[in-house]
């Protein structure tokens, strides 16, 4: 445990059990080796959405719909995003930091007393994804995943049917193998949808699955 002098802010006040699942979820995100923005966009939400979330700058709950398909992308059944976690408060306020160290981050998140001194509950740190690829590795990064997206929208997968972000990728890894990265297969969709070709795709929200994409 680690006290540090009292500060000012007034943090941000969720339930144990919120800030314990997105605990869980920061831990299995980064052994996934997948940034942020990756697992937003898998999830079909909004690029900062896990951002947000892992700074604790939103207590809006994640749908279970996002937990069902965090399960299938760590690998693990839905009921090991719950955890029971006994003798704790019911309410914790808390505040984060974020430092770029090297090639790494490191986050920082502390819990906020009464008297409004504060105690670090964790630090963990990832590798910086804009340092995770040279320029040569991230353009065939993208041709790869430009070549599966294209082989997908000549076979007609998206025609007539609502796909998901983490069924493309899926899909896409099923063909291309495991050089197949979220982040490429993100850009090239995007490129997709404000491209200067004819428009192929179009991407919406749909009221229970996030962002989905479909052929036009």
């Amino acid at each position: 445990m680690t006290i540090i002098a009292k500060r000012k802010e007034k943090g941000l006040k969720i339930s144990f059990t919120t800030f314990d699942l997105i605990y869980f979820i920061q831990v299995k995100r980064i052994a996934s080796g997948l940034s942020q923005e990756e697992l937003s966009f898998l999830i079909g939400r909004g690029h900062s959405f896990i951002e947000e979330r892992e700074a604790f700058k939103s207590n809006k709950e994640l749908w279970l719909g996002d937990v069902s398909v965090m399960s299938k992308i760590f690998d693990c059944r839905p009921a090991e995003f719950f955890r029971s976690v006994k003798g704790k408060v019911n309410e914790i306020r808390l505040l984060s930091r974020q430092m770029i160290k090297g090639d790494y981050i490191q986050y920082e998140v502390f819990g906020l007393r009464e008297d409004n001194s504060i105690e670090l509950l964790y630090m963990i740190n990832e590798e910086d994804p804009l340092k995770k690829y040279t320029e040569h590795e991230q353009s065939v990064l993208l041709k790869l995943s430009q070549t599966e997206v294209a082989g997908l929208l000549s076979e007609r997968y998206f025609e007539g049917v609502e796909r998901s972000p983490f069924e493309i990728f899926r899909e896409c890894r099923k063909r291309g193998g495991l050089l197949i990265k979220a982040d490429f297969v993100a850009q090239v969709l995007n490129n997709y949808l404000i491209g200067p070709g004819p428009q192929v795709l179009r991407k919406y929200k749909h009221k229970d699955r996030g962002f989905v994409y479909q052929g036009l």
